[in-house]
């Protein structure tokens, strides 16, 4: 045999080789898109229920002006809330938000998709967990959701609450749970516990900087670095280095349950009706003097400057408004049988408030920024301790005994 062509009679096989594979699996010819000057998809928002479906437009011009009409590339940055065909036909799959991309020739447009839940009011998420649950905290799309509680218990779910899994970091029992993003959270407790989490509640470190043995009572992060703590005897921490090192910037001796900042200005509220304030991102703080109640206050939010409210016990309500010097509290109350835990406005108008009613759980809604409020049907046995909303209709309560509510309606 010629040497020349011995030495090619494997080359030849493999490509035999090569030649049957493709006609077995008969691949597919990549789309070629030309460059592109813009795409524009229509509508550039949209809310659909759970299995339901929307057809959506997608317009590209090609660099010389002229329409193109070929292939573009779909995808839904989250197939658990929809999935979308190859020709722009999305398919609502669960709860939540997530975007529509479209791409090709060098360009990209996006859509927002929103997608509510069928069931109206407040339901029953199956937690799978008996401890009592303190706090709760979800991320802007509704998607991720963590709840902590009693024994150092950390319930984290990626599917707006329809499954939890079960992390328990810490021995402690644990009250406040803040995120700063998706991956990076932090959760106060007892015995000084501060719990940093980088991997969305999968795996949490305990910071032994922080230098407190007192048991906190809440924890609220303004960004990335900056963040505040708050506890018994009067304890404020704060840290401006993403948790590296803290400082003590109060000790004012009556317990502090919840902290909350805008801009430079940040409130905190607590035992016997106490509520102590900043301007100056937590250097210093002032007694809010002379105190309006000896009710314990137990929740606190803040939209803005001028904004805040307050709950607690005996249906307590604190609510500021501008005056020409400064910002003033007044005194308000929801019920006196309503002990108020938590409190959330999504909006400026609309608030939610949670806490018990004898031995139940019970949820408020207001609709003018707290000035009065109503009840809905929360259907739980037990107290409930927390609440947060994404928006004015998604949210989540949270209380003992391993309780966990959800509306996509905003109770109604």
């Amino acid at each position: 045999m010629n040497p020349n062509l011995k030495r090619l009679l494997p080359c030849l096989g493999l490509l035999l080789l090569l030649a049957g594979c493709s006609s077995e699996t008969n691949p597919v010819a990549p789309i070629i898109i030309p460059p592109l000057s813009s795409i524009v998809v229509t509508p550039a928002a949209d809310t659909l229920d759970v299995g339901e479906s929307r057809l959506f437009t997608a317009v590209a011009v090609d660099t010389a002006g002229d329409p193109y009409t070929g292939a573009l590339v779909w995808r839904s940055t989250d197939t658990g809330v929809f999935t979308v065909t190859s020709g722009g036909l999305v398919r609502a799959r669960g709860e939540g938000s997530a975007r529509l991309v479209v791409s090709g020739g060098g360009r990209a447009d996006t859509a927002a998709v929103l997608v509510y839940p069928t069931a109206a009011g407040w339901v029953v998420q199956t937690s799978n967990a008996g401890e009592d649950l303190h706090d709760v905290f979800a991320d802007a799309d509704g998607r991720l959701v963590w709840a902590v509680g009693s024994g150092g218990l950390v319930l984290c779910s990626g599917d707006a609450g329809a499954s939890w899994t079960r992390r328990v970091p810490s021995t402690y029992d644990l009250y406040g749970v803040w995120f700063t993003s998706p991956t990076e959270g932090w959760a106060v407790g007892d015995g000084g516990t501060v719990l940093h989490t980088l991997d969305g509640g999968t795996n949490w470190t305990r910071l032994a900087t922080v230098g407190s043995g007192e048991s906190l009572r809440d924890v609220y992060f303004a960004g990335r670095d900056v963040g505040w703590v708050v506890g018994t005897n009067g304890q404020i921490l704060a840290t401006t280095d993403r948790g590296a090192s803290w400082s003590r910037t109060w000790s004012g001796g009556q317990t502090l349950n919840a902290v909350m900042f805008a801009g430079d200005d940040g409130w905190a509220v607590g035992e016997n009706g106490v509520v102590v304030g900043s301007h100056d991102a937590g250097d210093s703080w002032f007694v809010v003097n002379p105190s309006l109640t000896v009710q314990a206050l137990r929740g606190l939010w803040r939209r803005g400057a001028e904004q805040a409210v307050a709950v607690g016990l005996q249906g307590v309500v604190l609510r500021t408004a501008a005056t020409p010097d400064s910002v003033a509290w007044s005194l308000g109350n929801a019920g006196g049988l309503y002990q108020c835990a938590g409190v959330c406005l999504p909006t400026a108008t609309v608030g939610y408030a949670v806490g018990w009613n004898g031995t139940t759980g019970f949820v408020l809604r207001s609709d003018d920024g707290g000035a009065t409020w109503g009840p809905q049907t929360a259907a739980s046995a037990f107290p409930l301790r927390g609440v947060f909303f994404v928006d004015e209709r998604r949210g989540w309560a949270v209380g003992d005994n391993g309780v966990i509510r959800h509306t996509a309606s905003g109770g109604e």
